[in-house]
């Protein structure tokens, strides 16, 4: 979407503001229509009977995606037996888009239906047309911003609602209209409406309304109608953009030029405003204009020097300085209509996926805010949200962005899986109350306006008086004269300095203070050489002022402070807030403390009361359109200088590449905030695929950045690693082409560095075949480096990533697995899945390529598979070097090589296992016993079984150290009588009567069961269900 907030066209840019003013603006992309299409019903070329298809020019939908159909005529004949439609003989208004081509799409009656490909038959071709298919949810599927500022749609505030009690044309009575105000915005039924004024005519529920407004229609309502609170910016119906207020589009401005200021010699005027430019166009108003101009009409103006100005006949007369020929200075005031048109910017962005099932708006959450809560349960029109934990949305606090990862995260509820966000705030439970903003939560209560009661029998602030007295040594005493009033901080040292005097060593000292006095003074430089005949001067420090003082709340408020003044009265005469404070409530009273009081006046003291008058919450907004993924921040590149970045996740580049079939449009996938403005694409920088991203501005160094990545789903944009082919240290000639005898071949040149996919810096050239021709395209040549060499300077080697090996670790389970589970249980190799790569998040690939085989070679066969974003794993393996046993259990003592790569800083550094109690784990390789029942960690059922030693699974009822802690016991259940004999084993680090090995991944739930067979030892485990890593790693073995 692109267009410019102006004043209407140059049609009527003179008119009133009531006309000129829109709210109102079509979507479109490059002229075609995105959430909306018109077609005619009526013509067999648009409705394909035997295809069963509609023909709509550059469509934007989805398969699956809702669409709601309409006409004015009759609609489109369709097949009763097509499934789903029940006995409908007509399209329903409700449908399905099966996306054809981008020209074309087929219906289904339901969304399952839709990705079936299950289309309803089209019978017969409807009458009239205008027939319309339209977008469902477009609400949560766009970005708005003006001047850069991200607005947000509306959505219902939860919780604000009241009932109609009339409606007589703009006026509603509401039953109840506490807790609404001017300007707010309103449902009733369908239709939105914007108050004006609360109170109308006196009556304290009346409110004056603008009605049909965010782009709804006008309808009836009457008494028990809701009336539903709406909080947003904007509302997309149909192909429109509805604001709630007219984006600024600029100012009018009127100029008088009086008469005498006209000088006909000259052919010029002189204004008292010096805002015109040469070429400006301006709205001339006049009862008696000067010879030859006429009243209302346009003209140009030509700018002479400051204040002064000709008229030109058109904008081409003005720049090259024509100006019109004036024969009088005309009579009274003539008007110079003016209007600004550089108004607001806009960028809007329309975000496709391929299955929109997920978008929602969040309800507000604002009325919820304390600025001590950081979690919040997510509900979309008032019901809880599950499901949303891997899909970053946009969230906004008083219209800024809010930070994946940083700011917030979504949570799942381990059982329930209701979806929680969690601000993250300052990451301490310490509440400061002192500084509102030192918690970094989002609030409610700030404190706008204050009134005040002046109160009585505060101390007026006033400096003490003292005299210096001389004693016979010349040194200094003081005497007090006057302690001064309003003194506070007592554990301020406050300082007197002695001034004047003939000394030869300066005196000095401090005094202490209580109860708003001086209380205790004391000469800690008694100085030398003071004479009787000219005495110093005492100056006292001057009391500090009331600033910063506490305003005390008998209820939840936190934070307000002000600062006084007191005068000769003893009360306040002036005050300012320093401090808003969060948690305040409208007419809630508050104390003023920490300053001392006149005690002297005894009952007659009162105190200053504060009130609340008006207060603000911090507002929220959010929704959800797809999946978003966190890139590197390179902010510490920004310099002031640089303009091309690379795109990098865990400081590994990524390409971003554009999947064949999608309709998202790379450049416009990435959302780059700096300083928390949102970058438009194309103006800001450019971005078109690959690992490189170029802002037309060098970003300032200390600029603060966020760059986002949309993915819509999964199968619409591809990441890859971006693997190198020509990298820095290759050499590439520039060859003729091969139709053309010059230029001629160059020489082979070493590339410096690759600044783009498509560009790249290699050694200064300056031998043959150089060229200033782009046209035709040369052949390149490109030879890999085949030793190592140095390159400006630096050892670059010929090692290169194309040549590592890229795995997919994989593991199998040893633990069966339950629907809703979060924990799955696998043999080992968590090191593989982590320790060689960054990102200790990833997601796994749960598969069970043994079940439900039977249907080989038919389209029934399917193996169950369970994809969790996001997970985390732990776990070692090693050697057990000791086995005790008790009547009903083992114990095995588990330690890890010395030798093993577990140990190594590089990989962790894990000197011992970091099993814990109910973890489940492996025993393998074992070489004593004759099998073995395994049970729980309580006891109370079977775990595993084994007829060969002791290789089965075990779960663990508790652990302890043994000696120096490089080896810990765990204790387990098994089966008694399990007739293991332990008698003379030996336990040390150099005995081994088998290997252990466990491995946890953590994560969002399975939504399906998946199991593992424990009964028959090892030879069972091995048909165990796979656990594979879903992103695969890069290994450079060099």
């Amino acid at each position: 979407m692109s267009f410019n907030f102006t004043l209407g066209s140059i049609n009527k840019q003179f008119n009133e503001p009531a006309k000129s003013f829109r709210r109102r603006f079509d979507i479109k992309h490059f002229g075609d229509e995105i959430f909306k299409q018109t077609f005619d019903g009526s013509d067999t070329s648009k409705v394909g009977l035997t295809a069963n298809t509609i023909t709509l020019s550059n469509h934007f939908f989805r398969t699956g995606e809702q669409l709601d159909y309409f006409t004015f005529g009759q609609a489109i004949g369709i097949d009763h037996n097509s499934s789903g439609v029940g006995g409908a003989t007509t399209l329903p208004r409700s449908v399905y888009a099966i996306k054809v081509s981008e020209n074309k799409i087929s219906l289904a009656a339901n969304f399952q239906n839709a990705k079936d490909g299950i289309v309803i038959g089209l019978t017969t071709v409807g009458i009239g047309v205008t027939h319309t298919l339209t977008a469902s949810k477009t609400n949560t599927k766009a970005i708005i911003a003006i001047d850069n500022i991200i607005q947000s749609p509306i959505v219902e505030r939860v919780g604000a609602a009241t009932t109609v009690v009339r409606v007589l044309n703009n006026v509603v009575r509401f039953h109840d209209i506490g807790g609404f105000n001017a300007d707010d915005i309103i449902k009733i039924n369908d239709e939105i409406l914007k108050i004006q004024v609360i109170g109308y005519n006196g009556v304290t529920n009346d409110a004056l309304v603008d009605r049909e407004w965010m782009g709804t229609n006008k309808e009836n309502h009457g008494a028990g109608d809701t009336i539903q609170l709406m909080v947003g910016d904007y509302n997309i119906i149909g192909d429109q953009l509805n604001f709630k207020e007219s984006p600024f589009g600029g100012q009018k401005i009127t100029v008088g030029v009086q008469s005498g200021a006209v000088n006909v010699s000259t052919n010029s005027f002189a204004t008292p405003t010096d805002k015109f430019e040469t070429g400006t166009e301006i709205r001339f108003k006049s009862l008696n204009p000067p010879t030859p101009l006429d009243s209302n009409r346009n003209y140009f103006l030509i700018k002479n020097k400051t204040n002064n100005f000709s008229f030109a006949e058109n904008k081409t007369d003005s720049l090259v300085g024509v100006a019109i020929t004036l024969t009088s200075s005309g009579i009274g005031t003539h008007k110079l209509l003016f209007v600004d048109t550089s108004g607001s910017s806009f960028q809007g962005r329309v975000f496709t996926r391929s299955d929109y099932t997920g978008n929602i708006l969040i309800d507000d959450l604002s009325q919820n805010f304390t600025g001590i809560a950081k979690t919040f349960t997510i509900k979309s029109s008032g019901v809880n949200t599950t499901g949303i934990t891997s899909d970053f949305g946009v969230i906004l606090i008083n219209n800024i962005f809010q930070k994946p990862e940083t700011d917030y995260k979504f949570i799942g509820g381990t059982s329930t899986g209701i979806t929680s966000i969690s601000f993250t705030g300052n990451n301490s439970d310490v509440i400061d109350i002192k500084d509102v903003n030192a918690n970094k939560l989002p609030k409610k209560g700030l404190i706008v306006s204050l009134g005040n009661s002046e109160g009585f029998g505060y101390q007026k602030r006033e400096t003490g008086v003292g005299t210096a007295i001389v004693s016979g040594f010349g040194t200094i005493t003081v005497a007090m004269g006057f302690s001064g009033g309003g003194y506070t901080n007592p554990n301020t040292t406050y300082r007197l300095n002695i001034e004047k005097g003939s000394s030869t060593t300066s005196a000095a000292g401090t005094f202490t203070v209580a109860n708003g006095f001086i209380q205790n003074i004391f000469i800690n430089t008694p100085g030398v050489g003071y004479t009787f005949t000219d005495p110093p001067q005492v100056i006292f420090d001057d009391p500090v002022p009331y600033d910063d003082k506490i305003l005390l709340s008998s209820s939840t408020g936190v934070g307000a402070s002000v600062s006084v003044e007191i005068g000769f009265g003893l009360s306040i005469t002036s005050y300012n807030l320093t401090n808003i404070g969060y948690g305040f409530t409208v007419g809630e009273e508050l104390v003023l403390t920490g300053i001392p009081t006149v005690t002297s006046i005894g009952s007659s003291f009162k105190n200053a009361i504060f009130t609340v008058e008006k207060t603000a919450d911090d507002t929220f907004n959010g929704w959800v359109l797809g999946k978003f993924q966190v890139l590197d921040d390179f902010s510490n590149e920004f310099d002031g200088r640089k303009k091309i970045f690379t795109l990098t996740e865990n400081r590994i580049p990524v390409s971003i590449e554009h999947k064949t079939g999608s309709l998202i449009s790379v450049k416009d996938v990435l959302l780059i905030f700096i300083n928390d403005v949102l970058q438009q694409p194309g103006k800001s920088y450019v971005f078109d695929g690959g690992t490189r991203i170029e802002f037309t501005e060098a970003p300032v160094f200390g600029s603060s950045l966020q760059v986002l990545f949309y993915r819509g789903t999964d199968d619409d944009v591809s990441t890859t690693t971006a693997l190198q082919t020509i990298k820095k240290g290759d050499a590439i000639t520039i060859e003729k082409n091969r139709k053309q005898i010059i230029p001629t071949n160059q020489e082979a040149r070493v590339v410096l560095g690759i600044q783009r996919r498509d560009t790249l810096r290699t050694t200064l050239y300056t031998k043959k075949g150089i060229s200033a021709q782009t046209s035709p395209l040369r052949p390149v040549t490109w030879t890999k480096q085949q030793e190592d060499k140095f390159v400006e300077g630096n050892k670059i080697g010929k090692g290169r990533d194309l040549y590592a090996s890229r795995i997919q670790p994989a593991t199998q389970l040893i633990k069966s697995i339950g629907v809703g589970d979060v924990s799955f249980y696998a043999r080992g190799s968590s090191l593989g899945f982590t320790k060689v790569d960054e990102d200790q998040s990833f997601g796994i690939r749960i598969v069970d390529d043994q079940k439900n085989n039977s249907g080989y070679g038919t389209t029934t066969t399917t193996n169950p598979v369970q994809i969790i974003d996001s997970v985390s794993v732990e776990g070692d393996e090693g050697t057990i070097i000791g086995i005790g046993t008790t009547a009903k259990g083992f114990q095995f003592n588990f330690y890890i090589p010395s030798n093993s790569v577990l140990r190594q800083n590089s990989f962790g550094g894990v000197t011992k296992s970091g099993i814990s109690t109910g973890d489940y784990f492996l025993v393998s390789r074992s070489n004593i016993g004759g099998g073995v029942t395994s049970m729980i960690n309580t006891g109370v059922s079977t775990l595993g079984f084994t007829s060969t030693n002791l290789d089965t699974l075990y779960q663990v009822r508790h652990h302890d150290n043994v000696g120096s802690g490089q080896s810990v016991r765990v204790f387990v259940e098994v089966q008694s009588p399990h007739n293991l004999n332990t008698a003379g084993l030996g336990s040390g680090f150099n005995d081994n009567y088998g290997s252990f090995s466990w491995a946890k991944f953590t994560g969002g739930a399975s939504g399906l069961a998946f199991t593992a067979h424990t009964f028959n030892g090892l030879v069972g485990l091995s048909t165990a269900p796979t656990i594979q890593r879903v992103e695969k790693l890069l290994l450079d073995y060099t």
